[in-house]
């Protein structure tokens, strides 16, 4: 049978600066705060998707110290590696290929991710298609494929720039077919905090009730309902934001 891995990249509190350009707006301890309930809402997804496919969910962590850490005891643990993050990529994703037929690599702060979306990213990669979830801001939220890359093309890659997927997938499509997954955003600012907060807010609203207009209606339509985890951090989300505003 055809088994995948699925590898959430976290930071840990306390080991490494958290949300650096997200914090200089709402604080660092705000940040942290996100960052944690983001990755728990992550990978409360990651188990729904996991129960419909034959994935292997794993943490993979930024720093050695932090792979025994206890927010990060709820799945199996991969250290990043030492580098830069096209070195990391590179180490996590050839590490997996290792006991698994193929490999998604997740970010964890795009916490409006959906099972639906990461299950097809695993029916894809399993029948030897590499996987890309595009980001709005020029990055990607998720990767993956069945085919092993050499670390010379994961390095070759310029990251946290606006043309980091355009890059990355052109140098993908030489090795096979690349199957896209819908456009996310990551949380980056407090613009995105909101952002965040209106898409979910069409979730608290009682199916059917004549208040929805025809987008938030739409919205909820494409969405499945909302996790715990992510209720958590919507919650959270609508403490915090108003709070900002004083």
């Amino acid at each position: 049978m055809t088994t995948g891995a699925i590898a959430i990249f976290v930071k840990t509190v306390g080991l490494s600066p958290i949300k650096t350009r997200l914090a200089k707006s709402i604080g660092q301890s705000a940040a942290e705060t996100f960052h944690t309930l983001s990755a728990q809402a992550v990978a409360a997804v990651v188990r729904q998707a996991s129960e419909r496919t034959a994935l292997t969910p794993y943490w993979a962590v930024a720093e050695q110290k932090g792979v025994n850490h206890p927010a990060w005891q709820t799945f199996p643990q991969v250290f990043q590696g030492e580098g830069k993050l096209g070195t990391r990529l590179a180490s996590v994703y050839s590490s997996l290929h290792q006991n698994h037929d193929f490999v998604l690599l997740l970010g964890a702060d795009a916490p409006q991710i959906t099972a639906t979306a990461l299950s097809q990213a695993a029916i894809w990669a399993s029948r030897g298609a590499f996987v890309l979830g595009p980001a709005t801001d020029g990055g990607f939220w998720l990767f993956g494929g069945r085919q092993k890359i050499s670390r010379s093309l994961w390095e070759r890659v310029p990251y946290s720039d606006a043309q980091t997927a355009k890059v990355l997938s052109c140098e993908i499509a030489r090795l096979g077919k690349i199957q896209q997954l819908p456009t996310l955003f990551d949380i980056d600012t407090v613009q995105e905090l909101k952002q965040l907060q209106a898409q979910w807010a069409t979730h608290n609203q009682p199916r059917g009730s004549n208040r929805r207009s025809p987008l938030a209606r739409s919205v909820a339509k494409e969405n499945p309902e909302l996790c715990p985890e992510q209720i958590v951090l919507w919650n959270w989300l609508n403490h915090l934001l108003p709070e900002l505003e004083r």
